[in-house]
């Protein structure tokens, strides 16, 4: 397994304040990868997933802008929706524009070699509350000729767990998509209990199909309040994230697994450090698990 920090760590150091956070004291980041990719090689990370909503539009994107993520891996998470009028991913099917958007990140992922990209259904807020099977059955095809794109480019989509899908809704949707070659999942491990799953089964029966990882802590306390639950440092909370880990192994995966903090709270927290905290633990407790820096510091 990889090493990874997902952009959306650093949401309040673009801006972004969350329902219920303290909101940014410093100025605002610019929309571009720099001081992401210099803090994730700073630290020490592998793999560095860009949210696409803190970048330039998708065309902008040239090697040269990449070029802080020296030894770093880099690739794309799509579909967050902010700021204001952005989809939110592919909107659960409802718009043609969203799949325009992400036909855009497809190619932008395949011009600059990369063969993973993070998508989303939809998110908590555009949810509604139609019933399950009527938003997998209208998220079929869109899904499937996004997967249908994204294969003749050589790039696999890793479909997240936003808080839109329970589990069970996923693995029909992957039946009725049926494209097991070019769509897969992104494992967020909180997400799965922000919608009534439990953690670590949530984990059992998605591991198959799981591509990348996106590894919260969190606070005790109810999950399913709205943002989600308060986010901690990896290993610094109640989640068990031995157990997540353990599943994920025991099934050969072996791709990136990325700290991200989502919902930080009304404290004035130091992202930062928190994100370094979480990358030693990952350091510490990924299976097999090899520094490939660690001679070079």
């Amino acid at each position: 397994m990889q090493v990874g920090i997902d952009s959306y760590s650093y949401h309040r150091r673009y801006g972004e304040a969350r329902p219920g956070e303290h909101p940014p004291t410093a100025e605002p980041w610019p929309l571009e990868p720099g001081p992401v990719l210099r803090h994730a090689h700073e630290v020490g990370a592998d793999v560095v997933f860009l949210e696409t909503c803190y970048l330039p539009e998708p065309e902008a994107i040239d090697p040269a802008m990449l070029a802080d993520a020296g030894r770093l891996k880099v690739g794309f998470s799509w579909g967050h929706p902010w700021p204001a009028g952005r989809y939110a991913g592919l909107d659960g099917g409802r718009w043609y524009g969203a799949e325009r958007e992400l036909a855009r990140w497809i190619e932008t992922t395949t011009h600059l070699g990369q063969d993973v990209l993070r998508i989303t259904a939809g998110s908590p807020a555009s949810r509604g509350d139609e019933p399950a099977e009527v938003l997998v059955e209208r998220l079929v095809g869109p899904v499937r000729r996004a997967a249908d794109h994204a294969a003749d480019r050589g790039v696999r989509l890793a479909l997240e767990n936003h808080g839109d899908l329970r589990v069970a809704d996923i693995l029909a949707l992957f039946d009725l998509v049926d494209r097991p070659a070019s769509l897969g999942v992104c494992l967020d491990n909180v997400n799965l209990i922000r919608v009534g799953d439990d953690m670590l089964e949530g984990t059992r029966a998605l591991a198959p199909h799981t591509l990348l990882v996106q590894l919260k802590d969190h606070e005790p306390g109810d999950p399913t309040v709205p943002g989600g639950p308060v986010c901690t440092a990896l290993g610094d909370g109640v989640a068990d994230l031995p157990g997540v880990l353990t599943i994920l192994a025991a099934v050969g995966f072996d791709g990136p697994v990325c700290v991200e903090l989502a919902s930080l709270g009304p404290a004035d927290v130091d992202e930062l450090t928190m994100i370094e905290r979480s990358v030693r633990w990952l350091r510490a407790n990924v299976p097999s698990q090899v520094d490939p820096g660690a001679n070079d510091r």
